[in-house]
């Protein structure tokens, strides 16, 4: 497949392109005291030419200082700390942004957003299986500096059915505890590949080693023809431009009960199925193709974006319920409705067909979710006992199984020991690495004193310290406490 150009305003995003605004700073002239003396004596002066040429002199150097201490208050003394700037659409208050009442006071759960329809309620406390949120709106429990993996997804990365600590990229986490994997996840239902290419832009800041978008094959092919074409702000990325947002096909959310089909199996696992909504984004329609390429597109934007940094991009998809125990369906020669055969068939058809323009571009990799799920839906409850579509604990721990054992290799190994911090002068820290802990050698002499040694110390960057924790300056001699044998 042929990357398709990547849009102007992509490139800009990537490349943090900032628009700059004028401020203005304010003073106050003094009073002027208005006498009869000093009027006769100004009109008298006046008639003077020479006077006229001071006026005009003066004038110009009032000029001259009004307009430095506007655009260039520096070169006055005065502080950056009190120059005002003026609030307009090119600068908006940066706090309010972030910290909007009408945000922090909503009841609501989901939020509208001009750009990306919806995002989720920031700070949203801990309750049940939704939350915790950052400020950002995401559901973690810190915003970092630095993530060595960021995870971007819709409401099956947010983890709905499962706490925190099991959905799966917080799993993921555990799972790579002896790598640099500290994990942030950038998820909010209802978010398709439109989205999911504008928070790359965004999680490009965190520096990460590794970026791991996961579509969803049940409403995602939709949900990304619904925003590219009916907010003008992403239309290039429509890639049929016959079609228009009046085009998508109907479809009734919730299914009412006479499209559920509710199965039992024969080891007593029970679920309700939804193959009538699940087919709405799988069927022959030229919105669903066109949904689908609208994710192939995004997937071979960010792939050419990620192209010249050291960021491993890794693709997946994440099946239906429907499709993830259709080879259980098979196995005890259960008869479905003909929607489910029409669905598991089709669906699978469309992850092939994405899975290959992915595996085509230059630095991406995709995961295959289909074949594991599906073998260990034959033996575990992967999913509720009703129609909701979305794992639960253990089902998204066989994600995180499957993206870790991709992941493993990519990763460097975590610090351990003493190594040489890199700077951007091209000097070097001495480190104590342990754990999370990290401390600085006061000299050399106290280094070797405590039983190192010069040779093989490895480079690492200040980055991949990030997460660990200062202790401070080691200035004694105690090889028990801080030689090679410490524990």
């Amino acid at each position: 497949m042929a990357i398709p150009e990547v849009p102007e305003k992509i490139l800009a995003d990537a490349h943090h392109i900032c628009t700059r605004a004028i401020g203005r700073t304010y003073c106050l002239c003094p009073r002027l005291r208005r006498g009869s003396i000093y009027i006769h004596i100004i009109l008298t002066l006046m008639k003077k030419e020479w006077f006229l040429l001071l006026t005009s002199t003066a004038i110009t150097l009032l000029v001259a200082v009004g307009l430095i201490r506007w655009l260039a208050p520096g070169l006055l003394g005065i502080s950056t700390d009190l120059q005002l700037v003026q609030v307009d659409d090119k600068m908006p208050p940066f706090y309010e942004g972030i910290f909007r009442q009408e945000d922090l006071q909503s009841q609501e759960f989901i939020l509208k957003d001009p750009y990306t329809r919806v995002r989720a309620h920031p700070l949203f406390p801990e309750v049940g299986s939704l939350g915790p949120h950052d400020l950002l709106g995401f559901r973690n429990r810190r915003i970092p500096n630095i993530a060595d993996i960021v995870v971007i997804g819709d409401s099956q990365t947010y983890g709905n059915n499962a706490s925190i600590d099991e959905n799966y990229p917080h799993q993921l986490e555990i799972l790579l505890a002896n790598k640099l994997s500290l994990t942030y996840s950038m998820a909010v239902g209802g978010w398709g590949a439109v989205q999911y290419l504008d928070m790359f832009m965004n999680a490009m800041a965190f520096q990460p080693r590794a970026i791991v978008v996961a579509f969803y094959s049940g409403n995602d092919p939709l949900e990304s023809f619904q925003l590219a074409y009916g907010v003008d702000h992403w239309k290039s990325l429509i890639p049929n431009p016959n079609l228009s947002a009046s085009d998508i096909p109907k479809v009734e959310f919730p299914p009412p009960k006479s499209q559920w089909w509710p199965v039992e199996f024969k080891d007593g696992i029970k679920t309700v199925f939804t193959p009538t909504l699940r087919l709405a984004s799988n069927q022959n329609h030229p919105a669903v193709q066109a949904g689908y390429q609208i994710m192939a597109n995004a997937a071979a934007m960010m792939s050419k974006v990620a192209e010249p940094y050291p960021i491993k991009l890794i693709f997946t998809v994440i099946p239906t319920k429907e499709l993830v125990y259709a080879q259980k369906v098979q196995q005890e020669k259960l008869v479905p409705p003909e929607d489910y055969l029409l669905l598991t068939t089709l669906e699978q058809q469309n992850i092939t067909q994405l899975a290959t323009q992915i595996q085509s571009l230059p630095n991406a990799d995709f995961v295959d979710l289909v074949t594991p799920l599906q073998q260990a839906a034959l033996t575990s409850v992967l999913y509720p006992a009703d129609t909701d579509g979305h794992p639960v604990s253990q089902g998204y721990k066989v994600i995180a199984n499957i993206l870790a054992q991709n992941l493993q290799d990519k990763l460097p190994t975590k610090p351990q020991g003493v190594v040489a911090i890199q700077s951007e002068n091209n000097q070097h820290q001495i480190a104590l690495v342990h754990d999370l802990d990290k401390w600085y050698f006061k000299d050399e002499s106290v280094f070797l004193g405590n039983g190192w040694r010069m040779e093989g110390i490895p480079l690492v960057r200040p980055r991949d310290l990030a997460g660990h924790r200062f202790n401070g300056v080691i200035d004694s001699v105690n090889p028990t406490k801080y030689g090679p044998s410490l524990k």
